[in-house]
């Protein structure tokens, strides 16, 4: 608004392009608020694994997104319990979902950290972390047979060789940390710069009429 008042000023314009001048800027303003918080809606969907799951392996992990992803910028690491931080390295072509292949080794027992640094298609970074349990199969069957007691009860010998449900091994998923990173819409950008070409150029045309 202040450019187009400072214009007018310069070279004096009819009165119907000097509104129609103001009334663009102005147009052009509120479609660039209405744009910037738009970009805001990119989600993540799904995970492999899922939020506090307990998984006995792990080959490859995966994230899926509400948007298309661009395909640079993007980062997934592991962290194991003891700190140790490995970066992974990510399939490509990457599209609404993003995955890596996990290194042998790479996991510990205990709580591991999938982080990840994602980039929308309107260019915002998302980072976000998702935490889970790795249970090797040689620790969960180590515990020791009850049956083993001589002094065992026959009931107690019973109960101790009976077999315990085996829980769910799709846990229901939880969202996990999940932050958008704030900055501006790409778009903002090329209207303004499209509204501040058309001044110029309007400008211009109205100094060589006034010359001539």
């Amino acid at each position: 608004m202040k450019a187009v008042a400072a214009a007018c000023e310069t070279f004096p314009m009819p009165r119907v392009l000097t509104r129609s001048l103001a009334a663009l800027a102005a147009a052009a303003g509120a479609v660039a608020l209405a744009a910037a918080p738009a970009s805001a809606h990119t989600a993540l969907v799904s995970s492999t694994p899922v939020e506090g799951a307990t998984v006995t392996e792990l080959s490859e992990v995966s994230l899926e997104f509400t948007e298309q992803l661009l395909d640079i910028g993007n980062e997934l690491a592991l962290e194991a319990p003891d700190g140790t931080r490995t970066a992974l390295e990510i399939d490509t072509p990457v599209t609404e979902t993003i995955t890596a292949q996990v290194p042998a080794g790479t996991l510990q027992a205990g709580d591991n950290v999938l982080s990840f640094r994602v980039v929308s298609a309107d260019g915002h970074p998302i980072e976000g972390t998702v935490t889970f349990t790795y249970a090797p199969p040689g620790e969960a069957s180590a515990s020791p047979s009850a049956s083993a007691s001589p002094s065992a009860s026959p009931s107690a010998s019973a109960s101790a060789g009976a077999v315990a449900p085996t829980p769910s091994t799709t846990p229901s998923y939880q969202a996990p940390y999940l932050t958008e990173q704030p900055g501006t819409n790409p778009a903002v950008y090329v209207i303004l710069f499209a509204v501040g070409a058309a001044i110029v150029a309007l400008v211009i045309a109205m100094r060589n009429k006034r010359d001539d």
